[in-house]
């Protein structure tokens, strides 16, 4: 048999690659990219306040103006696309061309400007220093950007302006281009394959070959790390649009149960429970005057004002029946206090409809009546139907006593009528009923209906019956 939680799934749509992207998606994505640019900038921001203050301490200021202005183009470069972004201006090609941008700029001052300011230093052996690095450091910090097209575009654009620098370089007169297979084929001894490699003019090409394999390996590994942690993003918000889709059908606390434990909803199980019902009293007068959307805007400012006052007691709704609300406390799981709130929930609900009426009172409408009834007992929880339909519910003779109680209120006059078993249950708990509903009274033990034995009850509230 499918449990609800299983049946809902088959029901509710899923954020995979072939569907459309929820809205509640996408709008996490784009938080999830603007936040992204976020951190590259204050990130690169960071560091580049870093390699200032470093360059300041190290080198000399006619050395370092030049790398000192780098920084402030950098700074730049960043801070454009990032407020721009803020204010919705410009999209992904603004934001790749910036990138292709930092690129070129970077690849240029590692390879072509003199670092040390020393006579006879060559582009050829800026080709040799550990600046490439840098290129990977660029690299990597995209992956803030929690874009997987940005990171693939950044490796493009990194592997395509280094590769123009070095041939750049390889086009140079007084480059001495070689490869490894050349030496090798030469036969030359290791003297003459140190003078070669170690000539201040020669460029190998297996250094370049290295140079853009580790560089497609970070971009491949960042990409993949990205495009997981995307994923992760859209199977996270998915299973918080179905717990929202569910909470439109079940309790929250039905639903946790649900998502945390699939099958412990499916045995049926005896436990004591509190059970209320709230009724508009004279419904049936009041539907006959009212225009159909006038009855549907009543009945859903009924059911969500006593649902609020539900869900904010722990309470389970279970269902409404027409102009009805049906509450238990005690499910899933049982709790000391379940008749201590149960009774916080009815004085909740009668202080409710009082404020209605108010709102009511004031744009000219009738106001509505409710009579309440509470029981206390054990009671059966669990699923009920067969595989095509379950319903989660709360059977016994404690649900049809709560629901003689609630009718009762009309005989006794109160808006509230709660059995004995229920106050002998708050009591139990440590707690004085009339401390929760001050005008609460014992009234004389009643008839209800399909009972041979009188209920004894206690009653709250004042009730004018219109039928």
């Amino acid at each position: 048999m499918l449990d609800l939680l299983t049946r809902w799934k088959l029901l509710l749509p899923t954020a995979d690659a072939s569907s459309p992207m929820p809205m509640a998606l996408k709008e996490s994505l784009s938080r999830e990219e603007l936040a992204g640019l976020s951190y590259v900038f204050w990130g690169r921001s960071f560091v580049l306040g870093l390699l200032a203050i470093w360059i300041g301490f190290t080198l000399p200021i006619d050395r370092s103006s030049l790398y000192l202005s780098a920084i402030g183009v950098f700074l730049l470069f960043g801070a454009a696309p990032y407020l721009l972004a803020r204010r919705g201006v410009g999209g992904t090609a603004m934001i790749a061309t910036f990138l292709l941008l930092d690129a070129a700029v970077l690849s240029y001052l590692l390879i072509v400007p003199n670092p040390y300011n020393l006579e006879g230093w060559s582009p050829q052996l800026n080709l040799r220093a550990p600046g490439f690095l840098y290129l990977g450091v660029f690299l990597v910090a995209m992956a803030l950007s929690y874009k997987p097209a940005l990171v693939v575009w950044a490796g493009i654009a990194t592997i395509a302006t280094w590769s123009a620098g070095y041939l750049w370089v390889l086009s140079l007169p007084e480059t001495l281009f070689f490869s490894s297979r050349q030496v090798l084929d030469k036969g030359l001894g290791i003297d003459e394959v140190l003078n070669t490699i170690l000539d201040p003019n020669a460029v190998g090409l297996a250094r370049l070959t290295n140079q853009i394999v580790f560089l497609v390996l970070v971009t491949a590994i960042l990409t993949l790390t990205v495009w997981r942690s995307r994923r992760l993003v859209r199977k996270q918000v998915a299973a918080e649009a179905q717990r929202l889709s569910l909470s439109r059908y079940f309790s929250p606390n039905i639903v946790r149960e649900l998502s945390s434990n699939e099958s412990a909803l499916q045995r049926p199980k005896v436990q004591p429970a509190a059970v209320l019902f709230a009724d508009i009293v004279g419904f049936t007068t009041i539907s006959e005057r009212l225009d159909p959307k006038s009855l549907v805007d009543l009945l859903r400012g009924f059911h969500g004002r006593m649902a609020q006052a539900a869900l904010a007691h722990d309470g389970t709704v279970d269902k409404y029946i027409g102009d009805a609300i049906m509450v238990h406390f005690g499910t899933p799981h049982r709790k000391v206090d379940d008749p201590v709130r149960a009774l916080a929930c009815a004085r909740d609900m009668m202080a409710e409809v009082k404020r209605w009426n108010a709102e009511r009172e004031n744009a000219n409408e009738s106001p509505i009546r409710v009579g309440i009834g509470v029981h206390y007992g054990e009671v059966i929880v669990g699923n009920i139907g067969d595989e095509r339909r379950l319903e989660y519910t709360v059977l016994g003779d404690t649900v049809n006593v709560a629901s003689r109680l609630e009718h009762l209120t009309r005989e006794v006059g109160a808006q509230l009528v709660v059995s004995q078993e229920l106050i002998a249950a708050a009591r139990s708990c440590g707690i004085e009923p009339n401390t929760i509903l001050p005008d609460l009274r014992h009234d004389e033990s009643r008839s209800v209906s399909g009972r041979r034995k009188p209920v004894e009850v206690w009653s709250a509230g004042s009730l004018i019956d219109d039928n």
